[in-house]
């Protein structure tokens, strides 16, 4: 063997070796590349539910769990589901109060409240982002609440409500945060999203429209994150704002059905439509096309996507760089 054809065979060899291999194997898809193993479950183990959230100063305490609202000075505590608030003329018109008693009266809502959408303390102030649900689950109204908690007798005092909801849906969630010492959520309407903030100093609601219909906000810090729209001329639009200077950027438009995979960097955009999915390294822009619907998931610095969903036949370990298949799995006789 020539010296030439030894250094080929070796470097042949060096690749084999550093080629990952892929597995679908009990609902867990397994990576190995040389000593290293990454396992990913098919089905994503469930978040642990956040069962309460508290706040305190000295013996002043604020609390929201499956009771509602606590309030407690020492040995002094009250719990409220806060139904006044329901059907309060501070914060509803008087044609929404009269749409809110028939619905009420139909068995389609309650006037206590069904959840919590966000919770922040600034000073000594504890604030609630309250929110009420119909009888599907599906969200109404949210008011904000204080809690004074240096107060003789700390009280919920009904602050206010922002423009539009939140896009909270778990019993206790985080869509509350501060922007610029303002309290401020991702507000979405019928036909806009945008930013809608309370100032504290000031006692004033403010809103900024950022966009058309959002379908979808992933969060990347308290002042980023990653969109999606539907805009009126019927396209979908996926791009990255930053809530401190309000400017957008936008990362891929296209009339498929787009999603985020993750809110990790890259950003990572599927756009889907019958028989094809196009994968997207939005921070890249490199597109790749592949004649299936796919799911797809991070796995390290690659992507692991597979069909069908729930049933996978066939797994790619891909890169988001180009998106070069690094490894595949069929099931047998696919």
């Amino acid at each position: 063997m020539t010296i030439a054809a030894l250094i080929l065979g070796l470097a042949a060899t060096g690749q084999t070796v550093d080629k990952p291999t892929l597995q679908y194997y009990q609902q867990t898809f397994v990576i190995r590349q040389q000593d290293d193993v990454l396992r990913i479950p098919l089905v994503q183990p469930v978040l642990k539910i956040k069962l309460y959230v508290a706040f305190r100063k000295n013996d002043g305490f604020a609390v929201w769990d499956d009771r509602g609202l606590t309030v407690r000075r020492g040995p002094r505590a009250v719990s409220t589901r806060l139904p006044a608030i329901a059907v309060s003329p501070k914060v509803f018109s008087r044609e929404e109060i009269r749409s809110t008693l028939r619905s009420i009266q139909a068995g389609e809502r309650t006037k206590d409240a069904g959840g919590l959408s966000g919770a922040k303390r600034i000073g000594t102030g504890a604030y609630f982002l309250v929110r009420w649900e119909d009888q599907e689950k599906k969200p109404w109204a949210e008011a904000l609440v204080k809690v004074d908690l240096s107060a003789t007798k700390p009280e919920p005092e009904l602050v206010g409500r922002f423009e539009g909801l939140s896009s909270a849906s778990k019993p206790i969630d985080d869509e509350l945060s501060v922007v610029g010492n303002k309290l401020a959520i991702v507000s979405h309407r019928d036909d806009t999203w945008g930013l809608a903030t309370y100032d504290p100093e000031s006692r004033t609601f403010d809103y900024t429209a950022l966009g058309d219909s959002l379908v979808d906000y992933l969060p990347v810090s308290p002042t980023q994150g990653l969109f999606i729209e539907r805009t009126s001329y019927k396209t979908s639009i996926v791009g990255r704002i930053d809530l401190s200077t309000k400017s957008r950027s936008v990362l891929y438009e296209g009339r498929e059905k787009l999603r985020l995979i993750d809110s990790t960097n890259p950003p990572i955009v599927l756009a889907s439509k019958p028989g094809t999915t196009k994968l997207i390294n939005a921070e890249t822009g490199v597109v790749r096309s592949l004649p299936y619907q796919l799911e797809c998931r991070r796995a390290g610095a690659d992507v692991i996507c597979w069909t069908p969903a729930e049933t996978p036949q066939a797994v790619w370990l891909i890169s988001p760089a180009s998106w070069e298949i690094r490894a595949r799995w069929r099931e047998a006789g696919q």
